[in-house]
């Protein structure tokens, strides 16, 4: 079994402080799932499209998403008829969050990186205002203090700060 870093769980997560004593465990489940994948592509016949995307694959440029080949579809599916079925494991220290964690988070502060510039992008002066100004001009711009925290949060996320 490897070594995972590990951090201390809070001594309780209830706003009360009840369950001071409570142990750490590490809980989990897990389900199976069909990873699919569809892309687009031109061919004389379904069977020289699955060659071609066959080959893609074999190359590892199935996910290129090109305009010869855009990636349509790249998801999971929970396969059918599970039974959802919880383990745990009692533990002093919780393990560090895995790698997949990390990806999730940072595609959640993506999306308000994304949902932030957006704003900016609505506050700013229209591009055909300052089309012919020197790209150095400094443009004003106002935000509240809630939005540059924010902004400051997720850079340090997407950083790994």
């Amino acid at each position: 079994m490897s070594t995972l870093p590990v951090s201390t769980p809070p001594i309780s997560t209830r706003p009360d402080g009840a369950g001071a004593n409570l142990g750490a465990f590490m809980v989990g489940y897990t389900l199976d799932y069909a990873h699919r994948v569809v892309v687009g592509v031109r061919a004389a016949s379904a069977e020289a499209a699955c060659a071609i995307v066959r080959t893609a694959f074999d190359a590892g440029t199935l996910w290129d998403d090109t305009p010869d080949m855009p990636l349509l579809y790249d998801d999971y599916e929970e396969l059918d008829g599970q039974v959802l079925d919880f383990d745990a494991t009692a533990v002093p220290a919780w393990a560090a969050a895995h790698a997949s964690v990390r990806q999730v988070r940072l595609h959640a502060a993506a999306e308000r990186l994304l949902a932030f510039a957006r704003l900016v992008d609505n506050r700013a002066l229209s591009a055909s205002v300052i089309g012919s100004w020197h790209p150095d001009v400094l443009v004003g711009l106002s935000l509240t203090a809630g939005q540059l925290r924010e902004l400051r949060t997720l850079l340090a996320t997407l950083a790994d700060r």
